[in-house]
């Protein structure tokens, strides 16, 4: 993987890469060079996590726009999550081939570019396409971003680095509500992808003048093989994790495409094992502590992205609040969690990070626990309070958690590892968090249900004296006849249904409190502080 480095390329000692020479406006040798560095990633970083928060709440008038039904809609989400999810295992190979700068740049562009086209597509099948040409373009954003500040901030300082950008991360979901709840009221859903431009012209020139032009001397070859079983792979296992809970896990569809993922793993195993330079570096998992990890991040990662989607179904289906008033009721939790991913940045320098990964995860299963007392009665003050309860612990995991990983590798692992981390975080986990809370809200809704029913609770001659109250309320509201006892009927079994979605939720959030809990001894494998030097 090294080969001689020509006298015109100085090599990053720390790095063992080849830098080309480029004219940039801020000097390394500067001391506020690494604060230019995490100015300009964060600012990437942030346009494509707020362009998913404003397109989720776009996402009903662009259905409206193009006669397009929920499951047609759904591919405008799962069409960019893939296409990003896919890349994201490249960016080592990427990196090799462009340099890091050059993939950065180019992931950019092709972000910005497909985000104009969005705002012009003219159809469904239009937008789904610039969908996945915006996703290609996100992909390897946060990964990269990752190791430009990994590299930028000397490792007695990784904690902070991996605070801002879980600053940038988490200001995306705070603003992108909000922003993209009134620019679609007021304005246009269009407007949602123009948005991107301005900030996104302004990052491709950061990227120039800041960030130098990095490559390794040796170039590797493409691993076709690897990348077409890894794209099959990925493809077939995300649009069933993503389509299972309508189409029916049991269904022929979801099979074939579960049969496909997994032979098409197999094969990604063989063949990357036994490559001599494999697209993706699977012997990083044979380090204990990098896998161990690894599979914390995962199943956290799930336990957020799980929850985060049952929070929003939560407010807008069972507790009917606006898009508007939804985003508002998250904007404090979302606030929170910048603060504490940045306190937890510069705790993670200083203190045992095992010590506050458990501090986390112990917060996050009591913030998760108290969802599991959730009604119908309860004020939105209080369910703002939950959230926030929830949001200020998520700092307090992933900060350390995405430190110690990078720690845990050498430096020219550093970019590899930071790709599979996020593939982790943002593709694995958030699909099969959702698929799996998803699945678990429908099932124990109608085991709720058919225990009602076995009661006889739906039976008009087991509550008459909730029953004839209500039909006085009815008569009341002006019906006469028959009708007075059939709506007072339904008044009552809408409300039992909701009752028993409501203890659904609770299950589910009960299963996000045994995760955190079962996942707390892999906190053992992190290192306990990041090196002095």
């Amino acid at each position: 993987m090294t080969s001689r480095i020509p006298p015109s390329q100085p090599v990053s000692p720390a790095l063992g890469q080849a830098e080309r020479p480029a004219a940039l406006l801020v000097s390394p040798q500067r001391p506020a060079y690494k604060w230019w560095v995490a100015a300009t990633v964060m600012l990437s970083a942030f346009l494509t996590v707020m362009n998913s928060a404003t397109v989720n709440i776009a996402l009903p008038p662009m259905m409206t726009a193009f006669g397009l039904s929920l499951d047609q809609a759904q591919w405008i989400i799962t069409a960019y999550m893939i296409a990003g999810a896919v890349l994201i295992p490249t960016v080592g190979w990427l990196g090799n081939w462009l340099g890091n700068r050059n993939l950065f740049l180019l992931s950019l562009l092709v972000f910005v570019g497909g985000s104009v086209l969005c705002g012009l597509a003219w159809s469904g099948p239009a937008l789904i396409a610039f969908r996945i040409l915006q996703g290609m373009g996100a992909g390897p954003i946060m990964p990269m971003a990752m190791v430009f500040l990994n590299n930028a901030f000397p490792p007695q300082q990784r904690g902070l680095a991996m605070g801002l950008y879980g600053l940038g991360v988490s200001f995306g979901p705070a603003v992108g509500p909000v922003l993209g709840g009134y620019v679609t009221e007021y304005l246009n859903w269009r407007m949602v992808f123009y948005l991107n431009v301005p900030p996104g012209l302004l990052g491709l020139f950061l990227v120039m003048a800041v960030i130098p032009n990095t490559r390794e001397a040796a170039r590797r070859t493409l691993d076709l093989a690897g990348l077409l079983t890894m794209t099959v792979f990925l493809v077939s296992l995300l649009i069933a994790f993503s389509q299972g809970h309508r189409q029916g896990w049991d269904s022929p569809y979801i099979q074939r495409l579960f049969l496909a993922a997994g032979v098409a793993f197999v094969l990604f195993l063989v063949l990357e094992l036994t490559h001599p330079d494999p697209l993706v570096d699977l012997r990083l998992y044979t380090n204990l502590a990098f896998a161990a990890v690894s599979l914390l991040i995962l199943i956290n990662a799930m336990s957020f992205w799980g929850t985060n989607f049952l929070q929003t179904i939560l407010l807008q289906r069972l507790l009917d609040y606006t898009p508007a008033q939804a985003g508002y009721v998250i904007l404090p939790g979302a606030l929170s969690m910048m603060v504490t991913t940045l306190v937890a940045g510069r705790l993670v320098d200083k203190l045992d990070r095992r010590l506050i990964v458990l501090v986390g995860l112990t917060c996050f299963a009591l913030a998760s626990y108290w969802f599991s007392f959730l009604t119908l009665e309860r004020p939105m003050s209080w369910i703002t309070w939950m959230i926030v309860g929830r949001y200020l612990t998520i700092g307090l995991i992933f900060t350390p958690m995405n430190a110690a990983s990078l720690m845990l590798l050498p430096p020219e692992k550093v970019r590899m590892g930071s790709g599979l981390i996020n593939l982790l975080q943002q593709g694995i986990g958030g699909t099969a968090g959702v698929a799996l809370i998803t699945t678990l809200l429908q099932r124990r809704a109608a085991y709720h249900a058919h225990l009602l029913d076995e009661q006889q609770v739906f039976s008009s001659l087991s509550w008459p004296e909730v029953l004839v109250p209500l039909q006085d309320l009815v008569a009341q509201a002006g019906e006469v006849g028959s009708m007075v006892e059939v709506k007072a009927f339904a008044l009552l079994h809408r409300h039992l249904t909701q009752q028993a979605t409501v203890a659904a939720y609770q299950d589910c959030f009960l299963l996000v409190v045994a995760l955190t809990v079962a996942v707390m001894p892999l906190v053992l494998f992190l290192r306990r502080q990041a090196p002095t030097a």
